[in-house]
């Protein structure tokens, strides 16, 4: 079904849900101190082209001279062993070959460093993330990070706001016991095999009302034309954030699932129940339409990467449906998933209630890999308020 709907214009013309959002606020999640300046790295992606050609010429110096000594074409992931004079490293270039050069990112590898390389999308900065803990923030689109182990696993994340637009790439790397050739090659065979137990991959969002009760502002009440107004309390979900697959509260949420071994998809999209309150007593409740719930594949099955498509439109059950009061989240993103783990993310949501966004690599059953990709409180009161609220942007905020 061709996609007909421009999801950013209803986001910037709709009002902010008013009682599915609580009075009170809460901050967003605290910011470690500043990161160290970021180290240049030799072995950088050409983004235009999805390949290692022109080293660290993309960072104002002289060309390397890097040059692909051998690569593997899996059924999973793609990789290649580099030399750049003496050094040799072994990179995965399976994002790097997507056909968007937004989304292509590569790491390289060696036993004492991974270089790390994006597209430069005119992000005023990017921000680096080594399993959750914020390491650097350049102007660039490389680094180099020094703190790894031989014969590790390292997961980044890199993320910048760009067009208006988030954006985050994910980047699982494997760091090779040593630099010759053999523990180079017995490294492409690891990352092949570990992205080859993947059978599915599964992207969440979940946008829910951190407090237990959440009223109305007094101050909208006569305006927001809701059903339910003063005097009246709302059940909140009464949660932090939660990476659990299944069980937490929600308001409005989006589980899209894509096969790496069939091409076809899954959409389950859900919206739990308003209950509304007075002293005490519950007087109504009503469940909010999925009709404005979808995810979608965006190119053919191919077993490596997958480009998808994610939104969420829920209307509050109690409030007004359309017109210029019309209440309701809002969110939509675009992402190219590989099964081997790495992603790209790019999209906006509007700043209420709170949101978690996650990935899960399923091996078999219910076992399964766990990525945060976005995390975010409810951050202003304009956003109760405005036609045209303020959108955050889909990595940029929030706790990895």
């Amino acid at each position: 079904m061709q996609w007909q709907r421009s999801v950013p214009r209803a986001l910037a013309a709709a009002v902010v849900p008013t009682v599915l959002l609580a009075s009170s606020l809460t901050s967003g999640s605290a910011r470690a101190s500043t990161p160290p300046k970021a180290q240049g790295a030799v072995f950088v992606l050409d983004s235009a082209h999805g390949s290692f050609t022109r080293g660290r010429q993309a960072l104002g110096g002289p060309d390397t001279g890097i040059r692909p000594l051998a690569t593997y074409i899996g059924k999973a992931t793609d990789t290649q062993v580099l030399a750049a004079g003496r050094q040799k490293v072994i990179a995965d270039i399976t994002l790097a070959s997507s056909p968007a050069e937004n989304e292509r990112a590569a790491w390289a590898a060696s036993s004492r460093f991974v270089d790390l390389s994006w597209p430069d999308l005119g992000a005023g900065r990017y921000t680096v993330y080594r399993d959750g803990v914020r390491i650097v923030s350049t102007t660039g689109h490389s680094v180099r990070d020094t703190g790894v182990s031989p014969g590790s696993t390292v997961n980044y994340q890199i993320a910048g706001e760009a067009g208006g637009l988030g954006h985050t790439w994910g980047l699982t790397a494997a760091v090779p016991t040593a630099d010759d050739t053999a523990a180079l090659t017995e490294t492409a065979r690891r990352v092949e095999a570990q992205a080859r137990r993947y059978t599915k991959t599964a992207v969440v969002w979940r946008s829910f009302i951190r407090q237990k009760w959440a009223s109305v502002p007094q101050q909208l009440g006569s305006v927001s034309g809701c059903k339910y107004t003063r005097g009246f309390q709302y059940k909140g979900d009464n949660r932090g954030f939660s990476n659990k697959v299944t069980g937490p509260s929600f308001r409005a949420g989006l589980r899209g699932v894509v096969y790496w071994t069939k091409s076809s998809y899954d959409l389950f999209p859900e919206t739990g129940v308003t209950r509304v309150y007075r002293n005490g007593v519950e007087v109504d409740r009503r469940k909010a339409s999925t009709s404005g719930i979808d995810f979608r594949t965006r190119t053919r099955f191919d077993g490596k990467t997958r480009a998808v498509h994610g939104e969420i439109e829920a209307t509050d059950p109690f409030c007004p449906s359309g017109g210029i009061r019309r209440a309701g989240i809002g969110v939509f993103y675009d992402a190219r998933l590989a099964r081997n783990g790495d992603f790209y993310v790019s999209g906006k949501y509007r700043q209420a209630p709170d949101h978690e966004m996650y990935l899960y690599g399923y091996t078999s059953g219910s076992r399964h890999s766990t990525k945060t990709v976005h995390q975010s409180k409810m951050r202003s009161l304009m956003c109760l308020s405005q036609p045209a609220c303020e959108l955050g942007t889909i990595g940029n905020s929030g706790g990895y």
